[in-house]
């Protein structure tokens, strides 16, 4: 018992001599204050501190942002969230955008805050702040300001108001309208749209013309943005050039008394080099057509001079016509046939009405040049039909016969080419009786012949 008693002192004793060898406790800086470090066995006071004014925290600018094909509500969503950290209330309407954006801050100049408020503002969008807190919603239309609109007047020079005003109209978002000579106003035309279930009988159809040049308008008129008629007027005086022009000769024969060894290329090949010429092959764009010849115009002349003193060449026709650039030729050299048509009940009655179509036989010449910088492409169509009695179906109507030939080739100015193929054969049975005699004895007689179609083309840039 002894024993724990003078452990219990000796505690005690220890602890008082600890609390008297105990360093003071220092006394910590105010706030704000600044210096060197201090030893925290070193007694000091508060009144030994310098005092230093307080300044505000830098603002912060916010990085960089580099986000391509990010949609507008995705993105506002993303800068308020993660990057601003500004109070916000988002319209639902901003944040169901799925317009498609690029957006790029380098983070170096200005405040992002300031940066989002512009391009919130282009995409149609406004950002008020009431109370520290933005409120982004999309912009009233009575909000929405129209831009301003200008008009332009343009006088055309080589092309025509119609020409120029469909080439231009799909690069602006503009209004374009054409006047005429007397005045009048019109609204450029849409592409013109055959009405449902129209039909019609054709000798041959037309090559179509996508942009022609004629039109009865001499003024353009154009109302847009400030922006679009500056460009408009840049653009309009290049295309306002002065339009290729191209002089379309053809001679078309007849080529009689041909065989299967002997065409009508053989027999032009035969009069040209009787007259010193010599022809090759086609190395164009029918290089892979058998019926195609092309040679130089240097005897063109001389060649048809001998073509027409064969009696095995007969000259159908022989046009020349001279047409602008992208326009249309069309030559009809025969007559009109009258054929039966659709039969329609007309009254209460249900009177049948016969209807009479009149089609074209004879010669039909269509072609369309194209005068580009090096070559001159030309689309041609020819045609040479008849009509003959109908002796099976329908023989009140008469039956066509027709040769026709379409295709496009790529010439140099001035050269000749020939182009041939369309080829009939005929076979002819008569028979000579008295009337009195047998028929046995009666006399028969039989002709075979062949007939060639035969063009010679030439083209001419003016």
């Amino acid at each position: 018992m002894k024993r724990w008693f003078g452990v219990l002192c000796g505690v005690l004793v220890s602890w008082s001599v600890a609390a008297v060898e105990a360093p003071p406790i220092p006394t910590l800086p105010g706030l704000g204050a600044s210096g060197p470090v201090v030893p925290a066995l070193m007694p000091v006071t508060a009144e030994s501190m310098p005092s230093v004014p307080l300044r505000p925290l830098p603002r912060v600018t916010g990085g960089a942002f580099d986000l391509r094909y990010v949609s507008v509500g995705q993105l506002v969503d993303l800068l308020y969230g993660d990057a601003m950290h500004v109070p916000h209330v988002i319209d639902s309407g901003v944040l169901q955008d799925t317009r498609l954006v690029s957006f790029q801050y380098d983070g170096k100049t200005g405040d992002l805050r300031s940066f989002v408020k512009l391009f919130l503002d282009s995409q149609g969008f406004k950002v008020e702040t009431r109370d520290g807190v933005d409120f982004v919603s999309k912009r009233p239309t009575s909000e929405v300001r129209e831009p301003e609109l200008e008009t332009f007047v343009y006088r055309p020079r080589f092309r025509t108001a119609d020409y120029l005003a469909k080439a231009v109209r799909p690069l602006f978002s503009g209004r374009f309208n054409m006047t005429g000579a007397a005045g009048e106003v019109s609204p450029v035309p849409d592409a013109p749209q055959p009405p449902l279930g129209a039909a019609s009988v054709a000798a041959m159809p037309s090559l179509p013309n996508p942009l022609s040049g004629v039109s009865s308008a001499d003024e353009l008129v154009f109302t847009g943005k400030a922006s679009e008629v500056r460009d408009l007027r840049r653009l309009l005086p290049e295309l306002d050039q002065k339009p290729g022009e191209v002089v379309v000769r053809g001679w078309v024969y007849e080529v009689s008394n041909t065989t299967d060894k002997n065409s009508a290329f053989s027999l032009v090949a035969k009069v040209f080099n009787g007259v010193g010429g010599s022809l090759s092959a086609s190395n164009g764009l029918t290089e892979a057509d058998p019926t195609a010849l092309r040679f130089s115009s240097n005897y063109l002349n001389l060649v048809i001079s001998a073509l027409n003193a064969d009696t095995r060449f007969k000259q159908v026709s022989d046009p020349h016509v001279r047409v602008l650039s992208g326009d249309r030729v069309r030559l009809n050299v025969g007559s009109q046939v009258p054929t039966l048509g659709s039969i329609s009940y007309q009254g209460v009655s249900g009177t049948p009405v016969q209807s009479v179509q009149y089609q074209d036989a004879g010669l039909i010449f269509d072609v369309r040049p194209t005068v580009m910088a090096d070559a001159i492409q030309v689309e041609l169509q020819e045609q040479m039909s008849s009509f003959v009695a109908t002796t099976t179906g329908v023989n009140n109507s008469p039956t066509k016969n027709t040769r026709q030939m379409r295709t496009t080739v790529s010439m140099k100015d001035g050269e000749v080419i020939v182009l041939g193929g369309l080829v009939q054969d005929t076979d002819t049975a008569t028979t000579n009786s008295p009337g009195w005699l047998p028929r046995f004895l009666d006399g028969h007689g039989s002709s075979r012949g062949r007939t060639e179609v035969l063009l010679v083309l030439q083209v001419q840039r003016v």
